[in-house]
């Protein structure tokens, strides 16, 4: 059967297309289940490319997708921004909002995809009980690809706390969710301990990246902390496979593609063991209390820096595990909405 797919996500700018990393994988998933594919951010070219799947992002932002391809026949798949309707970050009526735009994709979707427990658990409850909206409800696992010149069998890494991070600074929203502020105070608490710790942040730039330039002047790490902007693959790849900390701090997150993928790629991932990160890597990694951050709790981060010390990366469990989140995976998850 010849079937046309179509990923759609409101962003402003096409280029993320392809420089996020997850859009590109589910576009390669799309691919492989699809005869046709298309990757748009405009409701009129996905109604003229006229899919018989769509796969669309964020739910206070995919309605109008999702209400064409209900008009248009399509199976419909909306998945990501769980993190728009969690009281931990939206509150008020703000939150209000975003549970009646998420109910109301609930009711559109033929399939819900989740990655990570906290959105289950908060989508679940726009349920009310009623069992036809829980079935749409699955667990689809990010695609995760390491770095290809990942050293799995070295565990020399933990000698030096250099620690590497990514993160979208286009807004300081994101980053503040993204716990990139609490990573450069972590920086700046282990080296009032004699560490010799630095960070360096990739990423679009915009104004988060005022924001953690005021911070970084402030504590006085403008020699130990430094802002990449947006960064190459090849770049990328390098810091996953040479570097040996990842830093994810997160209040809420989703799934943390870019976190699996340093997990994947052998290094220590540093988080605060939420949301995908506790699912994904979850005591595998170094989980630090965000309290701990924000009560500038020196004993804990010295604690925390002994831990560190003796980690070992357990190449094993790695191997065995990273299997769950391929892309043929992802494309069997989608194929099979249709």
């Amino acid at each position: 059967m010849y079937m046309k797919s179509c990923l759609y996500s409101s962003v402003k700018d096409k280029a993320l297309f392809s420089r996020v990393g997850f859009y590109r994988n589910d576009l390669e998933a799309l691919k492989l289940c699809s005869d046709k594919a298309l990757i748009t951010n405009s409701i009129f070219e996905l109604v003229r490319f006229r899919p018989d799947l769509i796969v669309a992002y964020f739910f206070t932002k995919s309605i109008g997708a999702a209400v064409c391809g209900r008009l248009m026949g399509a199976r419909i798949i909306i998945g990501g921004g769980g993190d728009q309707f969690s009281p931990v970050l939206v509150s008020g009526f703000r939150l209000f909002v975003h549970r009646v735009l998420a109910f109301i994709c609930l009711l559109l979707a033929h399939r819900i995809s989740l990655s990570c427990t906290d959105d289950l658990v908060n989508i679940k409850k726009l349920c009310f009980g009623f069992k036809f909206l829980e079935k749409k409800l699955y667990f689809d696992n990010h695609v995760v690809i390491p770095s290809a010149l990942a050293r799995l069998a070295e565990n020399d890494r933990s000698v030096q706390f250099s620690a590497f991070t990514m993160c979208w600074m286009g807004s300081e929203g994101n980053v503040r969710r993204k716990g990139v502020d609490r990573a450069v105070r972590l920086i700046s608490m282990l080296r009032t301990l004699n560490v010799d710790a630095s960070l360096d942040i990739a990423g679009t730039d915009g104004p988060g990246r005022v924001f953690l330039e005021k911070l970084i002047h402030e504590l006085g790490l403008t020699d130990h902390v430094h802002i990449l902007g947006a960064i190459s693959e090849d770049e990328k790849n390098k810091y996953l496979s040479e570097g040996s900390v990842y830093i994810q701090l997160s209040e809420h997150e989703g799934f943390g593609v870019a976190a699996a993928e340093a997990f994947f790629s052998g290094m220590i991932v540093v988080h605060s063991n939420k949301g995908g990160l506790r699912d994904v890597i979850g005591e595998n990694g170094l989980i630090v209390d965000l309290v701990v951050i924000d009560n500038s709790d020196i004993v804990a981060v010295r604690d925390f820096y002994a831990q560190f010390l003796n980690y070992k990366i357990n190449a094993e469990f790695l191997k065995n595990n990273l299997e769950n989140y391929s892309i043929q995976m992802r494309s069997e998850a989608f194929c099979g909405v249709v």
